[in-house]
């Protein structure tokens, strides 16, 4: 008997926690498409467009590459931690597209530099949840990846 109580009193506050509303907060998630480069070929490359198409319209946009970062080392007191940030040798940018579709669309990346890197392909944009599915979506996205070799797939 006495080896019941703690199992229905762990049962109770699991069934009074699963009933509670989950909060959802005012975060959203823009929407566009994010252009993420490798680090062996990000010094090369330092600008360029973005054309998508979709519906029989096409809309360009300038891209402005920025250095990508990472979580460095991670330092704790007592209950307080930090991180470090840390470039990584990659770039990256976001092109804002307001009525990006979920729908398949054609994707032209150029970036240019001390090389150039030109791809044409098709991506379909994925609903975004910033604050999971029960607090409604945000924008839709997609990711475009450059790798070493200058190949650019969907990600």
């Amino acid at each position: 008997m006495r080896a019941l109580v703690p199992l229905v009193f762990l049962l109770a506050l699991l069934s009074a926690c699963s009933g509670a509303d989950l909060a959802c907060t005012a975060i959203g998630s823009r929407s566009g498409v994010s252009v993420d480069v490798d680090p062996a070929i990000a010094p090369k490359v330092d600008s360029g467009t973005l054309e998508l198409c979709w519906d029989g319209r096409c809309r360009t946009l300038d891209l402005e590459l920025y250095p990508s970062t990472a979580a460095g080392e991670t330092t704790c007191a007592g209950e307080v931690c930090s991180a470090q940030v840390r470039q990584t040798g990659g770039k990256h940018t976001f092109g804002d597209v307001h009525d990006l579709p979920l729908t398949e669309i054609q994707a032209t990346l150029r970036l240019t530099g001390t090389e150039s890197v030109t791809a044409t392909l098709p991506l379909t944009p994925e609903q975004t949840y910033p604050n999971g599915p029960s607090c409604g979506a945000g924008g839709p996205q997609q990711r475009l990846v450059v790798e070493a070799s200058g190949t650019v797939r969907a990600g």
